[in-house]
């Protein structure tokens, strides 16, 4: 019997090939096997049962499914991996994968011939994303393309029973790419206290000792970071564990090849310079043969991409070095900028604060198909951008603000090169219906797509939600169907629009920037008292109705003296959710969805209760809002999403009190709750309203 078999999924890039030769032959059949544009074609040669046993083994390795086909023109002598084609089929290309434990070991034992090579991967790990040229994914289709196999790894490549056999990132200390400068110089630099520029998969890194505060001051001084916490990468679990608690599923995030950065409740503290004034520390592993050669020499080290505040990562060697530190660089190139994911767990949940490298390019299947291939542009904030084709939404990295001219130029030209290396077409466009967006505007957009129904649309398609769902969008801001700012909405959705039944009630505000970043401007919005935006709103000068739940949470931390200006987004709303885990007890609100009720309230309590007190009730009015709508609805099925849904103490009340009345509560989980979701949200409303 011949059979030909198409696999689609993720199957290029993780040894698929060389696994099916070694257990066709095991099994003793014959054919052939080779990549395409959208998976990978197998032809088996053999008995029946062989070859249901050998897809079936496949399938199970790889979780994957194939559609198969009898034939019978063509036969075969032997089985061999043969030369890829490009086709039409939908590609799933891998995201880039940490370095594997067999590699690992190889990495550190002396008697192995890729001890210490900077660049040791095999069929289970390396880059994949960040150095793919076109589809197939082959040798001569990535940047490795530039460096010729030694014999020894020309043996390996070709060797069947060999964990590197086509393994496309094969390379040795022979062969492969080098360094500008031996590891051992680059851990004296960190060990004297100096900061160094690493070159890593997706971009470069400034790292430094954790517990060395003038070299962490240096970079927060080189980035134009205030004081945004930042990531700190440990040699192993043990030595997270001395700073960290870890739960057994963040310790499986910590070990997953994406290997994110994880936040973590704190145990013990670093100087402030590092983690400043946050309950959590952004926890993460070496993730490349650099980072392990590295932080097995000097740990914990400050890891954190290497750019100006609110620029994309750098990738260009060149522009590294106007930083003026040392550079630890190579010659591979690298064609995809990637930061590093950052994620939590929350009520068991896992949740997405950005979601990059070690996920990008993944595809996530929704339930509602596409007409034909359409772009998502998302929103300006957090951006990032997807293709729906057929079933499936292939999302973007994240890039940041647009409104930076280096952050939208890296967007752009990455959506020419996502659309190129998936073969999208780009035949219908569809953006954030924000009149002033710059991702709304620099194409020519085919459907304009209201922002809190994307929110809420984003985390439906997730779970592919059926029937009623009362949904929940807060967050800072986004565009209103009104023409006014929305942040607190309140929508049922009946499988095919959103109804908006309730939000908080709109507060006149000026339209600037400025609001957002200062908290003491945001509450004088809510009580008066400022000259000049008491005029403007009286005039109606350069001014916006809002129903905004960002700026009500900056009120409340300008009240009490918790945050007087943002000098990273979110920094009131995360330091009022800190000052309230430490409450002993909690002031009582009255519920209201009055935002000036709701500051009056908090003032009068400053005169019997402490700020903790205040801030946790504050929290538990928030959340108890939300508890009342749906018991008042009594739909069943509730959606949580927003960037104001990153609060763990609202967000983990929600959940425990509803689902224990029976309510089924849904959050985002495969992409983040603030802006960058909108593209999954905008792909499943285009689709449905198709």
């Amino acid at each position: 019997m011949t059979k030909r078999f198409l696999f689609s999924g993720i199957v290029q890039g993780l040894g698929f090939r060389p696994t099916a030769q070694r257990l066709a032959l095991e099994k003793g059949l014959t054919g052939r096997i080779k990549n395409t544009g959208g998976g990978t074609e197998l032809i088996l040669c053999g008995e029946k049962q062989a070859l249901d046993e050998t897809v079936g083994c496949l399938a199970s390795i790889f979780d994957i499914k194939s559609f198969s086909e009898e034939i019978t023109d063509e036969s075969y002598d032997d089985f061999r991996i043969t030369h890829s084609k490009n086709d039409s089929a939908l590609p799933f290309i891998t995201p880039d994968l940490a370095t594997c434990e067999e590699c690992e070991k190889e990495l550190f034992d002396k008697n192995n011939r890729r001890y210490r090579h900077p660049f040791i991967s095999c069929i289970n790990c390396g880059v994949r994303y960040s150095v793919i040229r076109r589809l197939p994914y082959d040798r001569e289709n990535i940047t490795m393309d530039a460096f010729n196999l030694c014999g020894k790894c020309e043996k390996e490549y070709t060797s069947v029973q060999d964990r590197r056999c086509h393994a496309q990132t094969i390379a040795c200390n022979d062969c492969g790419p080098r360094l500008n400068m031996p590891i051992e110089k680059a851990c004296e630099i960190l060990k004297s206290g100096g900061v160094l520029a690493l070159k890593n998969t997706g971009g470069y890194h400034l790292a430094c000792r954790a517990d060395c505060r003038e070299a962490v001051l240096e970079i927060r001084s080189i980035k134009g970071r205030e004081k945004k916490p930042f990531a700190v990468m440990f040699r192993n679990l043990e030595q997270i564990g001395e700073y960290c608690k870890i739960s057994d599923t963040e310790k499986e995030l910590l070990l997953s090849p994406a290997r994110p950065i994880v936040l973590l409740e704190k145990l013990r503290d670093f100087d402030e310079s590092v983690c400043g004034r946050s309950e959590y520390i952004g926890a993460f592993l070496p993730s490349d043969p650099v980072q392990l050669l590295i932080l097995n020499d000097v740990s914990p080290l400050i890891m954190t991409s290497a750019n100006i505040s609110g620029e994309p990562i750098i990738t260009d060697d060149d522009e590294i070095r106007k930083f003026g530190v040392p550079v630890l660089s190579h010659d591979r190139e690298i064609l995809t900028p990637l930061d590093d994911s950052v994620v939590f767990v929350s009520s068991g949940r896992l949740r997405f604060i950005r979601r990059a490298r070690g996920y990008v390019p993944l595809a996530i299947k929704i339930d509602k198909k596409a007409k034909c291939d359409t772009l998502l542009t998302g929103g300006d904030l957090k951006s990032s951008f997807a293709y729906h084709s057929g079933e499936y939404v292939f999302l973007s990295q994240h890039f940041g603000d647009l409104e930076d001219e280096k952050a939208f130029k890296a967007y752009r030209d990455n959506i020419r090169r996502f659309a190129n290396l998936h073969s999208f077409k780009t035949e219908r466009v569809c953006t954030d219906a924000h009149p002033n967006y710059i991702s709304a505007n620099f194409l020519k957009a085919d459907k304009k797509i209201y922002h809190h129904e994307a929110h809420c649309a984003s985390v439906i398609a997730e779970h592919s939600l059926k029937g009623e769902v009362l949904c929940f969008a807060f967050d800072g801001t986004g565009y209103g169907e009104d023409g006014n700012i929305w942040g607190s909405e309140v929508f049922i959705y009946d499988g095919k629009s959103f109804d908006r039944i309730r939000h908080l009630d709109y507060v006149t505000m000026p339209a600037s920037d400025e609001i957002s970043r200062d908290c003491r401007l945001a509450l004088s919005v809510y009580t008066g008292g400022n000259k000049i935006i008491d005029s403007a709103v009286k005039a109606g000068v350069n001014t916006v109705k809002s129903s905004s739940m960002g700026r009500l949470f900056d009120a409340v931390a300008g009240l009490l003296g918790v945050c007087a200006y943002n000098s990273f987004e979110g920094e009131g709303a995360q330091l009022l959710e800190a000052f309230a885990k430490r409450a002993q007890g909690a002031f009582e609100f009255e519920l209201s969805w009055s935002p000036k009720d709701i500051i009056r309230q908090a003032q009068k309590a400053t005169e019997s209760h402490g700020k903790n007190e205040i801030a946790l009730g504050f929290h538990l009015l928030i959340a108890d809002l939300i508890i009342n709508t749906a018991r008042e609805k009594n739909i069943r099925q509730v959606a949580l999403s927003g960037g104001t849904f990153l609060n763990r103490i609202i967000t983990e009340r929600v959940i425990s009190v509803l689902e224990a009345e029976g309510f089924e509560v849904y959050t985002n989980e495969l992409v983040p709750c603030g802006d960058g979701g909108l593209a999954l949200g905008q792909a499943y409303i285009a689709a449905t309203e198709d």
